[in-house]
């Protein structure tokens, strides 16, 4: 049966694509359509996440096997993202990593839809307990993701990401002959310890018939150091000043639920000790990383957005934003086109109030 459902995956990617996009563009416009609406829509965006996440195993290993197809009928060829080949050899170098990778991806795929079953069956006291096993939990595994990568940045994202776009993909039917590939001949030579394949001068030359530029091709082809890099290079391995800085960021969130549990969700001291671990945290970790990497550039950037989220929890919401913001939902409700940014600020306004992991950041 798993056979027969991956096999209609990769022969109709691109409608299943589609299906996907459509079903997760819904769930932004459900909430406040009608009673219980947030749950359902939380619920077809949970299980829309983790049938993603098995498409994109599908569609990477029909890759890797040969089996898809550009629209000229040739064999696709994937070229890894350094995130992508980060996140997948350290999964394959360790099982600690891979399933620490996986239960975290789980864990905050399912945090909202868990955090609002449990408001609505057990109440606001014992939610505010799953909410604290949650974040407890997410701080073990990226603890444990810390450990098994040498000490490395944990990034938001910790699963590879989909490689194959749907929508380039040609009919596995139309696949063309490939072309021979004289490797016994020098068309090509390997790398003793990269073990990646590279194009001959003798190659080269012999496909320009004798007019090639060695220098308009080398100039023409340049080759990104990270992605022939070894993983281990991808990310800085961190001292003791970046090693806290991360474990500050990753204790935060847990840092802010249980100052809210004691002090009370409009207690200010809640909220500036956590935007205090944070500010020293991307200090600490900006100090250390001097010369980031792409993936630690790219997490920083992530973190740096994350600030937004001070701006829609409590006391910050009640006191300051929520007023200007229904001001703005009141300004576009009547204007055309942008109306729908109107209703979905309104929609989502009590979400943000309600429910923690609506803007927790974690």
């Amino acid at each position: 049966m798993l056979q027969k459902y991956a096999s209609f995956v990769v022969n109709n990617a691109a409608q299943v694509n589609s299906i996907e996009n459509g079903l997760r563009t819904l769930t932004y416009v459900l909430p406040g359509r009608f009673a219980d609406a947030e749950l359902a829509s939380e619920a077809i965006y949970t299980l829309l996440s983790f049938v993603g996440v098995y498409h994109d195993k599908l569609l990477a290993q029909a890759a890797a096997s040969g089996l898809l197809v550009d629209k000229q009928g040739q064999p696709l060829k994937l070229d890894p993202t350094p995130f992508n080949r980060y996140h997948g050899q350290m999964a394959h170098a360790s099982d600690v990593y891979r399933v620490s990778a996986l239960a975290l991806s789980a864990v905050q795929y399912a945090e909202k839809l868990v955090e609002m079953v449990a408001a609505k069956r057990l109440g606001d006291s014992r939610r505010w307990q799953v909410v604290t096993w949650i974040e407890i939990t997410k701080i073990v595994l990226r603890l444990a993701l810390l450990k098994a990568s040498g000490q490395r940045m944990v990034t938001g994202a910790v699963v590879p990401e989909r490689e194959v776009d749907p929508g380039a993909l040609g009919s596995a039917g139309r696949r063309a002959e490939p072309e021979p590939v004289a490797l016994d001949t020098g068309a090509q030579w390997k790398g003793g310890r990269s073990r990646l394949s590279f194009t001959s001068v003798r190659e080269i030359l012999q496909q320009a018939e004798g007019n090639a530029d060695l220098g308009a091709f080398v100039a023409n082809s340049p080759q990104n150091a990270e992605r022939v890099a070894p993983v281990s290079a991808l990310m800085h391995r961190l001292s003791a000043l970046g090693l806290t800085g991360e474990l500050l960021f990753i204790l935060r969130p847990l840092v802010y639920v249980l100052g809210m549990r004691k002090l009370g969700a409009n207690n200010w001291r809640a909220w500036a000790l956590s935007l205090l671990m944070e500010l020293v945290s991307r200090q600490m970790l900006s100090t250390e990383l001097r010369v980031p990497r792409t993936l630690e550039r790219d997490e920083m950037a992530r973190r740096k957005w994350l600030f937004v989220y001070y701006l829609l929890r409590a006391p910050f919401f009640g006191r300051f934003t929520e007023q200007r913001l229904t001001r703005v939902a009141m300004w576009c409700s009547n204007k055309p086109v942008i109306s729908l940014l109107g209703s979905l600020i309104q929609d989502y306004q009590p979400l943000w109030k309600q429910y923690y992991f609506y803007t927790a950041g974690s």
